[in-house]
């Protein structure tokens, strides 16, 4: 398998969505994770840029990734929209391919994580 360089997450309610793309700027894994699952893929994965859509679990996986060496990004939702690949179904899938393709752009502004006492 390539080696992963960047990841796009979708956190959904009940699981988490993930799909990796190369140095080359392909999508070469999708998969679907429980919590649990993710938190352990995770930690196993050598660093790496990992985007998230900025909500309030997206600051507390934030915080985990920045512990297990990975530089996590926050989008706001409205900024991610716009590099949406496939115009037919919103799905979880579709949604993590978005957030990759939006990572991987040059001029998009990022929202700083929140500490826990914030």
């Amino acid at each position: 398998m390539n080696e992963i360089t960047t990841v796009g997450v979708d956190l959904a309610k009940e699981v988490i969505v993930v799909c990796a793309g190369d140095a080359a700027g392909r999508a070469v894994f999708f998969r679907q994770f429980s919590f649990a699952g993710f938190a352990q893929w995770v930690a196993n994965l050598p660093p790496c840029l990992i985007g998230l859509e900025a909500c309030s679990s997206a600051h507390h996986w934030a915080r985990f990734l920045t512990q297990h060496g990975h530089t996590p990004r926050l989008m706001a939702a409205e900024l991610v929209e716009p590099y949406r690949l496939s115009r037919r179904a919103k799905n979880d899938r579709n949604d993590a391919q978005t957030i990759l393709s939006a990572l991987r752009q040059p001029n998009l502004r990022f929202v700083p994580v929140k500490s826990i006492d914030q």
